[in-house]
């Protein structure tokens, strides 16, 4: 079992930014972080210079600012995922439309994860506090992190990937046990969302609802790309609107998304509520929201991620009758969230990402065997 960052003493960050004041802010909160033994905060030129002595110096963790897409940073970011794939590179970004691409861009180059850049306007407190709530779950993580995911993790892009033909020769009919697939990631769970919905059959009759945990802008510019890589119709989840079969919506950054029953129409509403699991959108939320109006017909899938958020959405689900599968353990970054789920006997089945569409489609066009479950173990839970 892997040690947590509780008990590892000793790690290394390197702060690489181009803006002073980022890597004042960060170091900052960084030297509050017991685990956090050395701390190296250079401007870019120096980090450049930098990257022929990683292997001396050998950081835990290295934090890189981004603030172009098409810039040296990009490139620095590139050669450092070639040359020292063991090494988790967290990516600063603006909160912005462009920042948005560098930081899928960047998950797609196998980045662990990104953190938006605080305004640099807001002050330094608020500043202080906006990193500590972002970047210390990263740090708590890091021990559990998939290294052999991180070191394999290849480059490539939306125009490099196919939509796969999935049941070319299906039947006509589906097995009326999923009218619904809804899908949950977190950490790692951005670059598991490629491959789950570019495997995903052309005309799938249901549709399918996802929750990413992302900023605005952020949600907006996944579904864009999702788009280009299947035959369904991807967005951006909206309010008031209907959820028809072969569409997937994406939950926007920061509102909720539940489902409601409309008379006779089933649709999708967002709302600022209340953080959940600390989240919003929450897992939790869209999970509970989908089993109000589809019982025993929904099909929840959880991707990379950690956490809680999802767990409880699990137990709601496989509760009223429904179906849950997961991300394996070897596809996955982080295996906390679906290792929790399929722990406590949740789930009916871990998948790779890159089976978890397939998988999918069978169990609408399947009729699954019913699982017995042991309700003892959800006690834990409470």
């Amino acid at each position: 079992m892997k040690k947590s960052v509780e008990n590892q003493k000793g790690l290394k960050a390197v702060i690489i930014d181009s803006h002073v004041l980022m890597r004042q802010i960060l170091a900052s909160m960084l030297r509050r972080i017991e685990s956090i033994h050395e701390i190296e905060s250079v401007n870019f030129e120096s980090g450049k210079s930098m990257l022929s002595s990683f292997i001396e110096y050998e950081p835990d963790i290295i934090f890189l600012g981004i603030d172009s897409e098409k810039s040296a940073e990009m490139q620095v970011f590139s050669e450092i995922r070639r040359e020292f794939p063991q090494i988790p590179v967290v990516l600063m970004t603006p909160l912005s439309r462009e920042g948005a691409q560098i930081a899928l861009s960047g998950l797609k180059q196998g980045a662990v994860d990104y953190i938006t850049k605080p305004d640099r306007n807001i002050g330094l407190m608020l500043a202080n506090k906006h990193f500590y709530k972002r970047v210390l779950p990263i740090i708590y993580r890091l021990p559990s992190i998939n290294l052999d995911v991180l070191k394999k993790s290849d480059t490539f892009s939306v125009s490099d990937m196919e939509v796969m033909k999935v049941f070319s020769d299906r039947p006509n009919q589906v097995s009326n046990s999923v009218d619904i697939v809804v899908i949950g990631g977190c950490l790692g769970g951005v670059r598991s969302l490629y491959q789950v919905i570019s495997g995903l059959p052309e005309g799938i009759p249901v549709p399918v609802v996802i929750v990413q945990h992302m900023p605005k802008y952020y949600t907006r510019e996944l579904s864009e790309e999702l788009d280009k890589i299947t035959s369904l119709n991807v967005r951006e989840a909206q309010n008031n609107s209907s959820l028809l079969p072969g569409q997937v919506y994406l939950a926007p950054g920061g509102y909720h998304t539940v489902i409601k029953n409309e008379g006779a129409r089933k649709s999708l509403f967002i709302h600022r509520g209340p953080r959940e699991n600390h989240n919003r959108p929450s897992i939790d939320v869209l999970f509970r929201s989908a089993v109000q109006v589809y019982r025993d017909k929904v099909l929840g899938v959880l991707l990379s991620g950690g956490g809680d958020d999802g767990v409880l959405g699990a137990n709601y689900i496989t509760d009223a009758g429904g179906q849950i599968i997961v991300e394996s353990e070897e596809s996955s970054l982080l295996w906390q969230l679906s290792g929790k789920v399929h722990e406590e006997n949740f789930s009916s089945g871990k998948y790779n990402s890159d089976q978890l569409g397939i998988e999918i489609a069978k169990r609408i066009y399947t009729k699954p065997k019913r699982r017995t479950f042991d309700s003892r173990q959800r006690e834990k839970l409470k």
